[in-house]
């Protein structure tokens, strides 16, 4: 395996993990159906991760190059009153009113399917188009279900790309059944893992 080892974001790592992500979500079906084009992923991010995931979440890195978002159990998975609004008014401003409501629309289905019992969310793991097919995605994502399997907790994710399918059955998540996102939008598969599955 190649490339730099992952480690725990700081603070001071948070600019680059938008950066990682948004490069990598550039092109992401979903994130490009629910935005309304390429290449406005980190309009998301960027609101996301200042109100979000850097206040209430974990994330870990491997250089430049690659960069993972957690929730651990507990933790809120959405933004409510003045953070919603925010993300709300950058995406009007930035991208128009049917984005926003396609936007919204799509967050709270993805709300609606997460799993009733406590468990680790993996919101984005992110490979530079530069640094793929080194293994980095992997590795990272196996940084954050250490904690959750210490935790004795699952993991749930969702997975927006089908080519990422392999990647996450080797780490021991199960797919489900694929979110009821409107018509014409790419697929957005649930998965999930128990904890302490061996990747196989």
């Amino acid at each position: 395996m190649a490339g730099p080892a992952p480690r725990e974001a700081s603070a001071d790592d948070f600019d680059r993990t938008v950066d990682i992500l948004a490069e990598a979500f550039a092109e992401d079906p979903v994130m490009s159906w629910t935005l309304g084009g390429r290449g406005r992923a980190g309009i998301l991010f960027r609101e996301l991760g200042r109100r979000l995931y850097r206040p209430h979440g974990f994330s870990h890195v491997a250089g430049d190059d690659a960069a993972t978002w957690w929730l651990a159990p507990g933790r809120p998975a959405v933004m409510k009153g003045a953070d919603q609004a925010a993300l709300a008014w950058s995406l009007l401003r930035t991208c128009g009113l049917a984005t926003l409501r396609r936007a919204a629309r799509v967050g709270k289905i993805a709300e609606q399917a997460h799993p009733p019992y406590p468990h680790y969310y993996l919101f984005a793991v992110g490979v530079r188009p530069r640094a793929r097919g080194g293994g980095l995605g992997g590795r990272l994502i196996a940084e954050g279900l250490k904690r959750a399997d210490a935790d004795g907790a699952p993991a749930y994710l969702e997975n927006s790309n089908p080519r990422n399918t392999p990647l996450y059955r080797r780490l021991g998540f199960v797919a489900g059944a694929p979110l009821p996102l409107p018509a014409g939008a790419p697929t957005l598969l649930a998965m999930s893992r128990a904890p302490a599955a061996a990747p196989s």
